[in-house]
Parts: structure tokens; sequence; C-alpha cells
């Protein structure tokens, strides 16, 4: 299924529930499509083309009683094996082929021969959302038989065995809550969140996601008091402190996870509180050891401007590395007149800002040799050339968010969201989409797997996240976990950009 720009719509004017059934139901076996909508069609005409009754179609999409119009997107629900849809239905062939006509997406295409995307792209190597033309003729590939997923009986809640299981034993039961009216960005979190759900799915895994708008901390109190929480196996949202902190101290709900703000201090209740995004000093204080190890005996020299402000890292950095008693020395940018760069220094700009990691470069200029640069998270966020720089430099960068774009699952990802979502992954730090994502796949693979437990085995839990990958810590006498993951992003001069974690 896809979450349209009508869709989106839909979901930023709900006041209710919106349900997002993906997989197969053990009661109904209901599963979700998409049609575009075409000229003349009417909401009857669409219910018969695929056999519903009207009433289901406006139960996915209550936005379409006051009208809908060409090119609004409307999820179908549909029967796999039983479906009574009519005879105008699309059967798809085995080698098909299809000519793209003018504002068709890859997407809608899938759609209309009942294949996933996936198969799509494979059945055309090379074809992606941008390269694909008006006239180009695409093989189609045969449907795949999904009428014979199957789910297990509903898992107790009281059930927190550890023995894992490569597909879903239940339901998992999802609850998010965002300000999808106020930021594109939560939009495009959801948006990658889906898409994660999507691959899963695929995978055998069911999962039912309910959505709310919560414009702000009245609405969410107003949710928490009419028990919206409870019964849910994973709580995802919250964006202020006041909202993290009353999500934290409800009750009812199996794991709270928080994907974007830090809060000191979080009270939780009989949930289970997930920190996804840890506090800059957690991490500081795990990069320092690494970063002493990975340098030991090099010349660590920090660069700064009349006027810079200095980061917690670097200040952090420095006196451990007094308390070492190792060698470090400090330079000013900026005059030209730098001089006495040893062949095997680590240089270290003393704050993020773009203009002192430039300035940094250029007075480091042709001497590079074996010296290092070492820099700040926000580095990644200023453009592409910025990233060639650093190359010249064998650069190093710490960091808890890292996208690759050139790695090919990457590019899977980014085609995949332009052709579901009609509008690119947008260039942030991190990137929302990506992170919405990676949550999904991560956590309700392990909550499928393994329950409530699934903390306790993390070991066997794939972390093979696009931009962020996750090892959790639990504070002392707390039911509050920390995602402590940090990597160490590697700009070589030649070669391929790596990403180490720790």
């Amino acid at each position: 299924m896809t979450l349209s720009d009508t869709c989106r719509r839909t979901l930023l004017t709900l006041s209710a529930t919106l349900l997002i059934y993906i997989g197969s139901s053990a009661q109904s076996g209901r599963r979700i499509r998409e049609h575009e909508v075409q000229r003349e069609e009417t909401v009857y005409s669409i219910a018969r083309r695929y056999g519903i009754a009207i009433d289901k179609l406006y139960e996915l999409n209550p936005w379409a009683r006051q009208q809908i119009k060409v090119g609004d997107k409307l999820l179908i629900p549909s029967t796999p094996a039983t479906s009574s849809a009519s005879p105008t239905s699309t059967t798809p062939t085995k080698g098909k082929k299809h000519r793209v006509s003018n504002g068709e997406t890859l997407y809608g295409i899938s759609r209309t021969y009942g294949i996933d995307l996936a198969d799509l792209l494979r059945a055309n190597p090379g074809l992606t959302s941008s390269s694909v033309q008006v006239g180009m003729e695409l093989i189609i590939p045969s449907a795949k038989d999904d009428s014979t997923t199957s789910v297990a009986p509903t898992r107790s809640e009281e059930n927190d065995s550890s023995q894992p299981s490569q597909v879903a034993q239940a339901q998992t039961r999802i609850l998010m809550l965002l300000p999808l009216k106020k930021d594109k960005h939560f939009v495009e979190f959801y948006e990658g969140f889906l898409l994660g759900m999507y691959q899963l799915k695929k995978a055998g895994i069911s999962m039912q996601l309910t959505t709310l708008d919560v414009p702000n901390d009245e609405a969410l109190d107003a949710y928490i008091e009419a028990g919206s929480l409870r019964g849910k196996d994973l709580v995802i949202g919250g964006v202020t402190e006041g909202q993290i902190r009353a999500i934290a101290a409800a009750s009812g709900y199996n794991y709270y996870i928080i994907p974007f703000s830090k809060t000191n201090n979080l009270e939780s209740s009989d949930g289970r509180v997930i920190l996804t995004n840890a506090h800059t000093s957690t991490i500081v204080d795990r990069v320092i050891p690494a970063f002493l190890q990975k340098y030991k005996g090099r010349e660590v020299i920090f660069a700064s401007r009349p006027g810079d402000t200095e980061d917690r890292f670097v200040t952090q950095l420095r006196s451990e590395l007094s308390h070492a008693g190792l060698p470090f020395r400090s330079i000013q940018v900026g005059s030209g007149l730098v001089g006495g760069l040893t062949a095997d220094a680590v240089i270290v700009p003393i704050s993020p800002d773009r203009n002192l990691a430039l300035a940094t470069m250029a007075a480091i200029g042709n001497r590079a040799g074996g010296i290092t640069l070492f820099g700040h998270p926000q580095w990644q966020a200023y453009g592409s050339q910025f990233q060639q720089q650093l190359r010249r430099y064998n650069t190093t960068i710490y960091s808890t968010f890292f996208f690759d774009p050139t790695l090919p699952e990457s590019k899977a990802f980014l085609s995949q969201f332009t052709g579901w979502f009609s509008h690119k992954v947008s260039n942030s730090y991190p990137k929302y989409s990506v992170l919405g994502y990676d949550l999904a796949r991560y956590f309700i693979r392990a909550y499928s797997m393994y329950g409530r437990s699934f903390v306790s085995s993390m070991s066997s839990i794939p972390s093979d996240g696009l931009q962020l990958d996750f090892y959790l810590q639990r504070s002392e006498g707390q039911n509050v976990y920390t995602n402590t993951r940090f990597f160490f992003v590697h700009y070589p001069n030649t070669g391929v950009i790596t990403r180490e974690a720790h």
C-alpha cells in the first residue's frame, strides 16, 4: 500500500483513528491496494470495479465523501483468492508488456497489474522512477500468489517468551502520534515508516498501524484520557518534552519509542521507554575513548578562528587528552599563516561550523600527506561538493546517523520512495524518511520475533538500518532504554565511504 498525496491529506483532516492494515488478517484476509482516479470515474464505479461496498471504500477514504478528482489516490481493500472483483479488473499474465502513458508512475503501474514494485524493477534492470519515460515498454512479471499467507493465533500479552520466530506470531499493534499538519518532516517520517512496514509484510509479518494527528499537547492528553494507548504493542511519536513525558507516564502499552527528541529523567509507567536518539553527552562519552584508541600516538591539533565557540565534544576531548598526558595543541586558521603541521597530525576544528571547516581545509592546503581531518556529525548536511573535499584529507567524522545514497540498498530505497510518494527524499540531517523506514523495520520485526522480551535478545535481531543501527542500554533501575550506537564515518582519498559501528 502507499501513502499518496491524497492519503496524506486524508490523514491531516481526520479527527478519528486511521487504521492501516498490512499483511493478512487471520479473520478477514484483507489487504490494501491503491487506485488512481481516472477521467469520468465515480466512487460508485470504482467500488463496482473492485467488487466492494461503497461503505468499505469510504471507510479507508472518508475524504472521498465530499469529492474525488482525476489523479486522486484511493485505498482499496481487497480479498485474495476469494475476491469478487468485477471482470474489468486487470489480470496479469506472464511476460506481459506495458507501454508507459503520460502521468503514469512505476508504483501505479505495479498496482495496476497487482505486483510488487520491487518485482517490476527486477524485471526491468536499470529502471528507476527518474528514468522511466512516456512510451517506454516495460516487462510485467507474473503476479505472485500470496493467498497462502497466514497468521498464528493472537499472542497473549502476558507471554514474554524469548523464543524467536522468523514470521510474526501475531499482529503487532502500533500507534503513531505525530503533528502531521505542522511539519513535512513528520509526514516524510510517516511515509518512510509505511515503506518499512511494506518490506516486513513481504516477509510475512502482520501488523496494524493506528495514526493519530497530535497538533498540540492538549490533543495528546485527550487521546491518553480516552485510552487510545491501551492495548498497543509499540507507541511511536511525541515531539515536545511535555508530550514525551505524558506518553512515558501513561499506561496500557508495552513499549514507547521516542524517535526524535531527547528528554532527561523520564519516568515510565508499566511500559518500557526507548530513546532512539541518545543525548549528546551520552554519545560523546562513548566517542572520546574510541577516538583516543583510533588515534593513539598521534598529535591532535585543534583548529579555530577568533570568535569560534568550542563545542562539547572538543572541550571533553581536550580535557581527556590533558588528563592522559597526550600531545595536543591549538592553531588559528584563516590567516594563511599556519605552519608546523606534522605529517601524521589529526586536525579537529573546534565547532561544526561549515566556514570553519572550509578555512581549516584551506589552511592544510596541499600539505595533506598523512594528515587526518576529524569532524562533526553536521558536516553531512553541507552538500556533495563539501563531501568531496573531505576525501582530500582522509576525513573521519563521528555520528549517530549516516546515510550513504551510493549504496545499492540506499538507491533501491530512494527509488521506491519516489515511486510510492511522487516526491524525492528531503535533503535533511537526519533524513526523516529513512529514520521512519529504519525504525519500522527494526522494532516491528524485533517485536514480532520476541514479543516484550526483544530488548534482551538484541544479539539475535538484525540491525541493518540504512541510516542508524541499534544497541539498547537500560538506565539503572528504570524501564528506560537508550540507543547508544554511533559510527565513525571515513571518507577515504579513494574508494567507497565506510561506516564503522561502535
